[in-house]
C-alpha cells in the first residue's frame, strides 16, 4: 500500500485531495489569507483562505478550503471566513503555522517540508 493509499484509506478522498491543493498553492505562492474583520477587542480576527487556480481556458477562479479547515478543528461560516483568536502577534502567520504542522503530524508533508512551508505566507 503506497503512502497515498494510506492517507485516503485515513482521512478520506476529498480530505486527502484538499490537502494536497492547499500545500501545492502554498508552495507555488498562489495561497491568499486574508484578515476581513477584526474584532473591537482585538482579540481575535476573521480570516478567509483561498487561492486562485486556473480553470479551463484563460478563466481563473478562487477555491476555499473550508471542508479542509473544518476537518481541521477551525469553523468556516457561510463566507468562507475562520475566527482565529489571539493578539500580539502576526496570526495570519501562525494560522498557516499551525495548519502546516497539523499536515505534518498527519503525514502529507516531512519536516523539512514543513520547516519551509510554514514560513511562507503572502
Amino acid at each position: 500500500m503506497t503512502k497515498k493509499e494510506k492517507l485516503i484509506g485515513k482521512y478520506g478522498d476529498h480530505f486527502y485531495s484538499q490537502a494536497i491543493d492547499y500545500i501545492s498553492a502554498l508552495r507555488q505562492g498562489r495561497l491568499q489569507y486574508i484578515v476581513t474583520t477584526v474584532a473591537k477587542s482585538g482579540m481575535s480576527r476573521m480570516i478567509k483562505i483561498t487561492s486562485c487556480d486556473k480553470g479551463k481556458g484563460n478563466n481563473y477562479y478562487y477555491r476555499n478550503y473550508n471542508s479542509f479547515l473544518r476537518e481541521l478543528g477551525y469553523k468556516p461560516n457561510n463566507c468562507c471566513e475562520i475566527r482565529v483568536s489571539g493578539c500580539g502577534m502576526n496570526m495570519l502567520f501562525a494560522t498557516n503555522y499551525n495548519i502546516c504542522h497539523d499536515l505534518k503530524k498527519m503525514g502529507f508533508i516531512g519536516a523539512k517540508q514543513c520547516d519551509i512551508l510554514a514560513q511562507k505566507i503572502n
